[in-house]
């Protein structure tokens, strides 16, 4: 007997050890025949890890859709755009594809980001095998720039979110941008994600935030759901500016549309911490459920390890989910 006469189970699990990187370095290798595309599209997309870059590709593909169908697991890498700094000479070779010569270029640049991103929502509302969803947003280190950091609209995330509902993992690492500023089109009542977030909870196993602004709504599931819930791994992790980190009454964080959620960073983290205690007893086998603070700048994580209700410092450099944890007094 053949390789491809092999039952389609079997060849799956050949093509699984084989490894997606197999066929994605040369596509050619999915072209055997009519049955091996078919069987090796599943495992070569099973997996997609989309960039900034990639989506202003994805956007003119006509193959786009179809590729994406059998994903079930979905990486976004976006990354913030700059204008040059004034007095700044620049190697007329570089050709970076994040830095723009002037506003207008900047303005348009984050709404083709955004427009892509909606669409490619659109796209993965048609994959119902989608159950890990990353959005990681960075903000660029490079002197040389000025840096936008209000290059992912909530309204957009919002979209993502609400492509699919049968996610199992979410994670949304968002300290590299921040929210549109009020009176911004594509700012408003719409645009407030936390419910988004609450209402993923009764199929999330895993769910990790690393954000600037957030509420207690993330954390609250539909009053409908019976429960338990399935959550194994909760990580909120609060990133605060230094003005944040060091003053205690000026300033607030803000969450959602105009005039929703005005709040000290304090009581916002307090309430998301009581909101946390509040689903344990809800969760059938909770393994990690943490509530963490650090600063942009700093390396140090402190925290509250919610089952024990221990304070917490995560060492340095550790993932988020890392199991080494020192208990502070």
């Amino acid at each position: 007997m053949s390789l491809i006469e092999l039952p389609a189970e079997i060849l799956l699990q050949i093509f699984d050890h084989v490894g997606l990187s197999y066929f994605r370095s040369d596509l050619s290798r999915l072209r055997v025949c009519k049955r091996w595309n078919g069987l090796a599209h599943i495992v070569c997309f099973r997996e997609a890890c989309i960039t900034t870059k990639m989506l202003r590709r994805m956007a003119s593909s006509p193959y786009a859709e179809s590729s994406l169908r059998e994903m079930e697991i979905l990486d976004l890498n976006l990354e913030g755009f700059g204008t040059v700094r004034r007095g700044t000479v620049l190697d007329p070779k570089d050709s970076s594809w994040n830095y723009v010569p002037d506003q207008s270029s900047l303005q348009r640049r984050t709404m083709e980001l955004n427009d892509d991103l909606v669409h490619l929502a659109t796209i993965i509302k048609q994959s119902r095998k989608l159950r890990t969803l990353r959005i990681k947003a960075i903000k660029p280190s490079n002197p040389v720039f000025e840096i936008r950091e209000t290059y992912l609209f909530p309204s957009t995330l919002r979209a993502l979110l609400l492509s699919t509902n049968n996610l199992t993992a979410l994670e949304l690492d968002l300290y590299g941008t921040r929210p549109e500023p009020e009176g911004h089109p594509h700012h408003g009542d719409d645009g407030h994600v936390c419910p988004m977030i609450g209402a993923l909870l009764p199929t999330l196993q895993r769910l990790r935030l690393r954000v600037r602004t957030i509420c207690a709504d993330a954390l609250r599931p539909p009053r409908d759901f019976p429960g338990p819930l399935p959550l194994r791994v909760l990580l909120v992790d609060f990133v605060l500016t230094e003005e944040l980190a060091n003053e205690k009454s000026r300033f607030t964080a803000r969450c959602g549309g105009p005039g929703r959620f005005v709040r000290l960073a304090q009581v916002v983290r307090g309430a998301v911490l009581s909101r946390a205690r509040a689903l344990l007893p809800h969760t059938s086998a909770p393994k990690m459920v943490r509530i963490l603070t650090r600063t942009i700048s700093g390396d140090e994580i402190q925290g509250i390890n919610v089952l024990t209700g221990k304070n917490i410092k995560v060492r340095k450099g550790a993932e988020w989910d890392d199991d080494s944890e020192v208990m502070m007094d």
